[in-house]
């Protein structure tokens, strides 16, 4: 069944591949585009059943972040890991592929932080389709917070890039999108009147485009609102499909040390797409440490002080949030009780209009470096 379903998605593929966009073309673009989407969520489903479930390695998160490691094999990843957690870790290293087998968690300590680095297996061409340990290794990618693509340098000294496109193919495939956003899109499915479609800004599909997608993914009466100028077919897909992911990928270009003729920042950047990537060399340990600050700042972490009623507040072990978490999100990693119990705060910070400010309000954002006294309802537990 599953080799039908393969073939189907090549030949699909191919077709996509072959058909110049233009305005005359881009409904069956469209249509292409919509089975691929339903077959690959049907491949991912039979792959998922014949090998015991989806999901990954069954890897319980711990620390403040969670970051995944993927790679071809034999790129460092397990090099790298042992560097980052200073030796806390056993992930195998040798030079030949394959060498990890199973997914290997290591912790990471940087400005207070605790962060999970996990390394996966090698991924291979089909990993989307279930082939190696795909399934699982893609799984386990899903559910981190920053996703570290690793590629190298080559024996002749020239950076394999076409691996991170590759890389990129196979991450997409499985319903990760990397460095964007979800769609603004709203959609009311309704028993009857057909494909209604609105919006207040210009957009690349006319009314009878979004109809003949919507119908193709099996939605014919409903209400569809596009809240952001351009929404592509693409993001409409993704929408209806409603199992993507998004999240923020991070490339380390490992092996400097066999680097022949240097590239500038620019020609890398332009490459790779953007500017968020670090060359190291995890065999002469070089530039270790900018990749930890790195992988800190991606995160985006901030730190927050408690300070305890009447007392001085604790300045030696922050709390690690997210920029723009909440005090509400605050009170639930302290105790879930405080969030059904919780009165006001005192705040003194960037997100206090004065020193000691008292908040209310559990939407409140909290900013990196606050010190917060947190006050619940007399009689509750503290």
């Amino acid at each position: 069944m599953s080799e039908k379903v393969e073939d189907r998605i090549k030949e699909l593929e191919e077709r996509l591949a072959t058909t110049i966009p233009n305005k005359s073309t881009q409904r069956s673009i469209n249509y292409i585009k919509a089975q691929l989407a339903k077959l690959r969520e049907s491949l991912i489903q039979i792959v998922s059943s014949k090998k015991g479930g989806g999901g990954g390695f069954g890897i319980k998160k711990s620390g403040d972040a969670q970051v995944a490691f993927i790679g071809f094999p034999s790129v460092g990843k397990s090099s790298l890991l042992n560097l980052l957690t200073e030796g806390n870790t056993h992930s195998k290293v040798a030079a030949y592929d394959f060498t990890t087998t199973t997914a290997i968690p290591g912790m990471m300590n940087i400005e207070d932080a605790k962060i999970q680095l996990i390394d996966l297996p090698g991924i291979i061409l089909g990993a989307a389709a279930g082939k190696g340990r795909g399934k699982e290794v893609l799984g386990a990618v899903r559910s981190a917070e920053l996703i570290l693509i690793i590629i190298c340098f080559r024996e002749d000294g020239t950076i394999n890039f076409l691996d991170l496109k590759k890389i990129r193919n196979e991450l997409y495939n499985a319903g990760i999108r990397l460095n964007s956003q979800p769609p603004r899109i709203f959609i009311k499915e309704q028993t009857r009147g057909g494909v209604h479609f609105t919006s207040k800004s210009p957009q690349l599909m006319d009314k009878n485009e979004v109809k003949a997608l919507l119908n193709e993914l099996g939605l014919r009466n409903a209400g569809v609102h596009f809240s952001e100028p351009n929404t592509t077919p693409d993001q409409l897909i993704d929408f209806i499909m409603g199992n993507r992911v998004y999240t923020k990928e991070f490339v380390v270009i490992n092996k400097v040390d066999l680097m022949k003729n240097p590239l500038s920042p620019e020609e890398i950047t332009e490459s790779i797409g953007h500017n968020h990537w670090v060359m190291i060399s995890a065999k002469n340990q070089e530039n270790i440490n900018a990749l930890r600050h790195g992988i800190f700042q991606e995160l985006n972490l901030i730190r927050v002080y408690l300070k305890p009623p009447k007392k001085e507040a604790d300045m030696d072990e922050p709390i690690i949030l997210h920029k723009g978490d909440t005090m509400k999100t605050l009170c639930r990693k302290i105790h879930k009780r405080f969030v059904k119990d919780f009165r006001f705060s005192l705040i003194w910070g960037n997100s206090a209009r004065h020193p000691g400010q008292k908040i209310a309000n559990l939407n409140h954002i909290i900013e990196d470096g606050d010190i917060i006294s947190i006050y619940i309802k007399i009689g509750a537990n503290n």
